[in-house]
């Protein structure tokens, strides 16, 4: 029976790896078709917006589903909805019928399915027999490393066969998943009587209720909003004199730091067990982007995104870990739609605010003020979090 539980958990790793894999690969040959269609920052914004938009307002809904209702059940519907709106993206583009509109269309779709599927998952990764803390281990280091190789993937498709496969890829890496979700049922650790008892909780009560909640989202927040968006804007702090050796060098640096924090946290899984990881992570990676406009060689460059990398890693993962860990099982959902909501769905804010600062400030000043703004704010947040500890615990 173990070893048949292992097996189905290896199975299980073995699809999430190839549905990520195939989404990422599906997110670079969109933005190439874009751009070449278009030429036009504007749609590659409005897509990208398109496609995070609906992770903040469909947050309450998707943590109530995936707390009301099985969580196997919603993962089954949702995989199935990713693989047909992939394949008929692969299936507009082989007959060359794409263009911006149904292309923005897509991404909406694509989104909303995400938006469901992400609180669903999140829920399920820690209900095959593993602890929270390895999964979510295992989740960052996959998730890193198909963030890593998705680019070279997605370029030499592109390149041999058109971007068509692409999309036809990432249908085809859904087809494990669905088997898996098919085979193998995976149950609630919930009760059909705590489903339904969890109804009446809302979000705003739980995050008034759970101290981890109220420690841990503002602090992401400072991250998404502030300091994840300039990552849009490395080509704009790029040295002047090699601009394309150094955005190569500042991107490299970033998915190497967060493969190399992701190995470290699956070799010691104790590193994300910690509040203080989800700060101390916060205020280098803070550090870190304040610091690499000012570098003027390459392999400065390439050091501190390095650490960026593997500091945003560790306190997004830290995050996310004692997020998980400190929900109780009837609320599980509604945790990682809220943890999911603040994480993803405030990126397109920060984008904007960025976006706008750079043209009135210049990029290398936007990127520099808004993680030393992002550094006070998420301090004051740490501050007031832990004097409000001490308040409580006085008798």
């Amino acid at each position: 029976m173990e070893e048949l539980a292992t097996r189905s958990n290896r199975y299980f790793w073995i699809a999430y790896s190839s549905s990520i894999l195939g989404r990422f690969v599906h997110a670079m040959a969109l933005s190439w078709v874009v751009w070449t269609l278009t030429s036009s920052p504007l749609w590659l914004s409005a897509i990208a917006l398109l496609s995070a938009l609906p992770s903040l307002p469909l947050a309450p809904v998707a943590g109530f589903m995936a707390d009301r209702f099985h969580r196997h059940h919603i993962l089954l519907i949702t995989q199935t909805i990713g693989c047909l709106i992939a394949a008929i993206t692969a299936f507009l583009s082989f007959k060359g019928l794409l263009h911006e509109y149904n292309l923005a269309a897509l991404a909406l779709c694509f989104g909303v399915i995400t938006s469901i599927d992400g609180p669903a998952m999140q829920s399920m990764l820690v209900e095959r027999g593993e602890t929270v803390t390895e999964a979510v281990a295992r989740q960052s280091l996959v998730m890193n490393v198909a963030r890593s190789i998705a680019p070279v993937f997605a370029v030499f498709i592109i390149e041999s066969v058109g971007a068509t496969w692409c999309f036809g890829f990432n249908a085809f890496c859904f087809i494990p998943m669905l088997v898996v979700m098919a085979v193998v049922k995976i149950p609630n650790r919930t009760t059909q009587k705590e489903r339904e008892e969890s109804v009446g909780m809302t979000s705003r009560q739980l995050f008034t209720n759970y101290r981890i909640l109220r420690e841990i989202l503002p602090q992401v927040a400072c991250l998404s909003i502030l300091v994840m968006p300039a990552v849009a804007l490395l080509p704009a702090i790029s040295l002047k004199s090699d601009a394309l050796a150094s955005f190569g060098s500042m991107s490299s640096g970033l998915g190497f730091g967060a493969v190399a924090a992701a190995v470290l946290m699956q070799k010691n899984k104790g590193l994300i067990n910690h509040v203080t990881t989800v700060w101390m992570g916060g205020w280098i990676t803070c550090i870190a982007f304040a610091t690499l406009p000012a570098l003027d060689t390459i392999m400065s460059q390439w050091i501190c995104a390095m650490v960026a990398g593997a500091a945003l890693t560790f306190s997004l993962a830290s995050a996310n870990n004692l997020v998980q860990s400190r929900a109780p099982n009837m609320y599980r959902g509604r945790f990682s739609a809220m943890y999911l909501a603040v994480m993803l769905g405030l990126v397109p804010v920060g984008q904007l605010i960025l976006g706008v600062s750079s043209e009135q400030f210049g990029a290398v000043n936007a990127v520099r003020c808004c993680a030393v703004l992002a550094m006070v704010l998420m301090v004051l947040f740490a501050y007031l979090s832990s004097a409000s500890s001490k308040e409580a615990e006085k008798p």
